[in-house]
């Protein structure tokens, strides 16, 4: 596993949100020798940005033009550097997102089989307009300078998700769905030199956009059509028993990954306080179960150990 953050990056046997501090299987390794770990699986740490990710590109530029000739369709990228370089200082207004490396699927049918085409995608995700109610929504960046969104953040989501073609979407919305699917060094840096010459070198680009808002055309980086507001929705219930599940641990957890983002919500027992008051707080609110609902829940199944973890946060509420 290769973990990219800010300033530093390592090579460890798992990821380091799973690691302990101080283990011996993780390594620091310099940004020269990163390309000998392009078939490693990546993560990225919480401070990194776009230009974090970019600055590894343009270092090994040269091997990059050669690996990824048919991601750039023959382009170089040489031909990105004084896009990527120039002073952006524009301000839009209400427009808020980050970046985001995703799996993306496309679905189509082949006389009675069903097929699909997967690959990572790299996108925006946020709102051009934080005013309008809604969800966060993907917001293609294929027709943007790469200085105006430098500074982003970039993260990756491991998701998987197979969703059924138009035919079926009203009995079956899903095909098939996993929380985690790896992703490598290599289709990270592919996807994002894909994404950015999509539409040529940056006077290409511009000229193609040029072209659309002269015609009226309205930039879009998301199909209404493939928005849904139930595919964002999750069950109140199945999140507060991960939780529980996840956070409720009497063991000491503390990751290696907890030792370089202390101010994030921590992944092992450092969280733990804070979490527990998080489920607290979500269970003495309106229309969600109560602890002593959940309880109920899982003494009916018989999940004993279930039923364990929520005495002791009723416990922990009754005593404040």
């Amino acid at each position: 596993m290769i973990t990219i953050t800010k300033d530093k990056i390592f090579s460890s046997d798992f990821s380091l949100r799973q690691t302990k501090p101080g283990s011996d299987t993780v390594d620091e390794i310099d940004v020269k020798k990163i390309i000998f770990s392009l078939g490693e699986n990546v993560e990225l740490g919480n401070d990194v940005t776009f230009e974090r990710l970019f600055d590894i590109i343009i270092f090994h530029k040269e091997f990059f033009n050669i690996l990824f000739n048919a991601e750039m369709d023959g382009l170089e990228i040489d031909d990105f550097i004084d896009d990527y370089e120039q002073e952006f200082d524009l301000v839009i207004p209400n427009q808020e997102y980050n970046l985001k490396i995703y799996w993306d699927v496309v679905v189509y049918q082949i006389e009675d089989k069903i097929e699909f085409y997967d690959y990572p995608s790299f996108n925006a995700f946020g709102k051009l307009d934080t005013t309008v109610p809604g969800n966060d929504y993907l917001i293609s960046i294929a027709l943007s300078s790469l200085s105006q969104f430098r500074k982003k953040l970039i993260s990756i989501d491991n998701s998987f998700e197979i969703q059924a073609n138009d035919e079926y979407r009203d009995k079956l919305e899903l095909l098939f769905k996993a929380d985690y699917r790896p992703l490598s060094l290599q289709q990270l840096f592919a996807a994002i030199l894909h994404e950015i010459t999509l539409y040529g070198t940056p006077e290409e680009r511009d000229e193609t956009r040029k072209k659309i808002q002269d015609n009226g055309e309205e930039v879009e980086g998301w199909d209404a059509n493939d928005t849904d507001e139930e595919y964002y929705e999750s069950n109140i219930v199945s999140e507060m028993n991960k939780i529980i599940d996840k956070n409720y641990d009497d063991t000491d957890n503390l990751t290696f990954w907890d030792t370089l983002y202390p101010s994030d919500r921590p992944t092992g027992k450092s969280s733990k306080e804070t979490v527990d008051e998080a489920v607290i707080a979500m269970s003495e609110q309106e229309d969600i179960p109560s602890l002593e609902e959940l309880l109920d829940q899982a003494e009916e199944v018989e999940d004993y150990e279930k039923a364990a973890k929520i005495k002791k946060l009723i416990d922990k509420r009754d005593k404040k």
